[in-house]
Parts: C-alpha cells; sequence; structure tokens
C-alpha cells in the first residue's frame, strides 16, 4: 500500500539537486510533516527509503526527519534506519592513508573522491545534523555506538572531508559521569559532574570554573574562558592549568602520570568504580590550550560541569588509603557556609 504525501515528497527528494529547493518540494515537506505529527508511521517509512534516493534528495529527507525529531516525534522511530543508512555511506567513502606512528613529519593523505564519492560528501553535512538531532535523543544507542572504536576511527580520517562526520564522532566520544576530585596537599576531596564532554582539557577548563578558589592554588575563572568553554562564545582564547592534573595510579605528582589533556575524558581512570583525578601543585608551569578542544558545539549536548557535593574527612581519608597517599597539611572545609 502506497502513502500519497509520502510519495510525493520522495519523487520531488528525488529531483532535488542540493540547491536551493524549489517550491513543489517545500510543500510535500510542509505535508510531511503534518502528517508525521499524526502519523509516527510515515517516518519508519521515511527513513527506510532514504538508501533509494540520490545523495542531495537523501540528504534533504534526512533534514525532514530531523525536524519531525526536533519537533517531538519519537526518535526511536527512525535512528535504527538512519544509523544503519549512515553506515553504508561511510563504507562508500575514500579510505584515507595514514602515516606510520613513527614518522612524525609525514602527513595523512586524502584520496580523491570519485563523483559518486564526491556527492555522498556534498549531502554529509546535512545528514550529519539529522543523525546528531537523534543521537541526542536515543542515549541507549549512542552509547552502543561509542563502543565502536573503528566507527570512531573511521570518522576521525574522515573529517577531513566533511565537519559532518566530525559533529557524528563528537557526539560518540562526549561523555556523562561523575568524578572524584582529590587534593592531596590539603587533604581535600570533592564529587564533581560532568555532562557531556569529550576531551581532558575541556574537562579541566570546566572543573577550574567550578572549583574556582575553592581549593589551594585555585583562580577567579575568566568569563570568556567560561562562556567560550559552554559555547556561548566562538572567541578563539587559551587557558591554562592551575593544577597538575595526576593520574590516581601514582602516589605521587608525576609527569608521567599525568591525565592527558587530548585524552578522552572517559579514559580517565576507574578505581573502586569511581572515576579519580589528583590535583597536584603545577608541575608545568606553562601546561595550556587552546579553546578548540571545547569544540564542536552541538546545541543538542550542552556541556557542564557541577560540583555536587563536599566529600567528608572520612571520606577523603578513606580515598588517599585506597590509593596510598599520605595527605599532607590540615584540611580546611572551603565552603563559605
Amino acid at each position: 500500500m502506497t502513502d500519497a504525501v509520502l510519495d510525493a515528497l520522495l519523487s520531488e527528494s528525488r529531483e532535488h539537486g542540493g540547491d536551493e529547493p524549489t517550491e513543489s518540494l517545500r510543500q510535500a515537506s510542509r505535508a510531511f510533516l503534518i502528517r508525521s505529527a499524526a502519523d509516527p508511521a510515515i517516518l519508519e517509512a521515511a527513513a527506510e527509503a532514504l538508501s533509494t534516493l540520490p545523495p542531495a534528495g537523501a540528504g534533504w529527507l534526512a533534514v525532514m526527519l530531523g525536524t519531525a525529531i526536533e519537533r517531538g516525534a519519537d526518535a526511536q522511530i527512525t535512528t535504527p534506519a538512519l544509523v544503519k543508512f549512515y553506515g553504508s555511506w561511510l563504507r562508500q567513502l575514500p579510505t584515507p592513508e595514514m602515516p606510520d606512528p613513527a614518522n612524525e613529519d609525514e602527513e595523512p593523505r586524502f584520496p580523491d573522491p570519485t563523483p559518486e564519492q564526491a556527492a555522498i560528501i556534498a549531502a554529509m553535512t546535512p545528514v550529519s545534523q539529522s543523525l546528531v538531532s537523534h543521537l541526542a535523543r536515543t542515549p541507549e544507542e549512542r552509547q552502543r555506538l561509542a563502543t565502536d572504536d573503528a566507527l570512531i576511527e573511521r570518522l576521525d580520517a574522515l573529517g577531513a572531508y566533511s565537519h559532518g562526520m566530525t559533529w557524528v564522532r563528537e557526539i560518540l566520544v562526549r561523555t556523562s559521569g561523575s568524578i572524584i576530585v582529590l587534593h592531596p596537599p590539603s587533604g581535600a576531596g570533592l564529587e564533581v559532574r560532568y555532562e557531556n564532554i569529550a576531551t581532558c582539557f575541556h574537562l579541566f577548563t570546566l572543573v577550574q570554573a567550578a572549583l574556582g578558589t575553592r581549593i589551594p592554588g585555585g583562580r577567579r575563572p575568566d568569563p570568556a574562558i567560561i562562556a567560550a568553554a559552554t559555547g556561548r562564545s566562538n572567541d578563539r582564547l587559551h587557558d591554562e592549568a592551575w593544577w597538575h592534573y595526576g593520574d590516581p595510579r601514582s602516589k605521587t605528582a608525576d609527569l608521567k602520570f599525568s591525565i592527558w589533556g587530548e585524552a578522552l575524558v572517559r579514559s580517565i581512570p576507574v578505581i573502586d568504580g569511581s572515576q579519580i583525578m589528583l590535583l597536584w601543585p603545577p608541575l608545568l608551569q606553562s601546561r595550556s590550550w587552546d579553546s578548540a578542544f571545547f569544540a564542536p558545539h552541538l546545541t543538542a549536548l550542552k556541556v557542564a560541569v557541577t560540583v555536587e557535593r563536599e566529600l567528608s574527612p572520612e571520606q577523603c581519608q578513606a580515598w588517599f588509603e585506597a590509593l596510598g597517599i599520605r595527605p599532607g597539611g590540615r584540611r580546611k572545609s572551603w565552603w563559605p557556609w
């Protein structure tokens, strides 16, 4: 059984060349969105039809699916077909030649795409935008894909062809969770909640903003840095480490046991079921990073770091004992009340 509304949209999408949509395509799209609000089954049928369209038409239809999701449609309906379709496109694109890790001067080589591949690349931006909208609303599917290291590597390698694939990779590597932050010199500790953060440099900036002067060695956060780190500004800025961010598997501050800023937040070590990060006095006075580590900003996934609680003296002592660390100095509460 055919559906006149969907058939009209598919017919118009097949004629779409990727430039400005015709009035007939706009009308078919409006009718589709109105219908989808009352009959979600049309969304599933449309998602299954993506592979029947030329790239530009598939890009337009993907945008319509994303629009429906952002208007309140259930993303669970269309995500499986969209993910499958996206994967089929990834397999058709060129494979960059990555340099030998031993040769630091060698650059990746990106083969020129064929005309067919170029058409897919041109449509990758709208399809990627739609997929990001879907994955932002399907956390279980996002977490499943985030465990696919081959997919993450493929998206990373292909990012030079289309920013869209960078956006998809970014939403997959962003993680949320809680982390125990311990300051051995003062014996202080607290639990911090982070939301939708990919790199440790990004986490460092937002942890510093959340802590301010509460921990020895802290400062008043720069509002411009906070704005850049939370997506409220696109200014190109630099931030610097207030502490040495230490790996909890080292009992002392040691550069070899750093939590590296370029690494993903999900790589921070887990001890007894909790991620742990140590704050030591700086070992590198000039450790800094660019606000490029905060990008790309995804409106579908807001970033944040908040202090959930101060750990009690007993809780701090238990963590230090578990890590084999003897805290120095006298611990004082940094809370103003």
